[in-house]
């Protein structure tokens, strides 16, 4: 084997080298972005606001109108505080910053329940103002996550039972 044979395979295993190296660190980097991005989601949920908020708009009946959800300030407080931070999170699965499956895993449920009893509040908001704005990413979240996320828990099954095998 001569001198420049040796040269081009030094040449070549460097640059497999660098292309593997460049692939694992590509997917370190995804991985890290979504951990971060999933500590800012459960961030926005663990605050004393969208606590109140959450239950107050858990408590809504399911008949509810529009005019029963204005009809009572703190509630319309409480819807708007859960559309907002879930108009947020739902341009961020969107624009792929927030994997669906992190989302869908954590609050899955609550964005469901939410879409449904806000959805005849947010219907006439929009009729109202003539714009389908209106927590538009919102609404999207909740169906992306009928569509492609429903997770292993539900309303029968909890995480203290779906995950009961999980190992660290």
């Amino acid at each position: 084997m001569d001198l420049s044979t040796i040269a081009n395979l030094a040449t070549a295993l460097t640059v497999l080298t660098a292309v593997i190296f460049g692939l694992i660190e590509m997917r370190r980097a995804r991985r890290e972005r979504e951990e971060r991005a999933a500590f800012a989601a459960v961030q926005a949920i663990l605050t004393p606001e969208w606590m109140r908020s959450m239950l107050l708009v858990h408590n809504i009946a399911d008949d509810a109108t529009a005019a029963t959800i204005e009809g009572d300030a703190r509630v319309l407080d409480a819807a708007s505080a859960v559309g907002i931070i879930l108009e947020g999170i739902g341009y961020s699965v969107y624009a792929r910053i927030v994997p669906l499956h992190v989302v869908s895993d954590l609050m899955g449920g609550t964005i469901r329940l939410a879409w449904r009893k806000l959805r005849p509040y947010i219907e006439e908001e929009r009729r109202r103002t003539g714009s389908n704005k209106t927590f538009e990413w919102f609404e999207w979240l909740a169906k992306q996550i009928e569509r492609y996320g429903p997770g292993k828990t539900n309303l029968q099954t909890g995480a203290q039972e779906a995950y009961l095998d999980w190992k660290p």
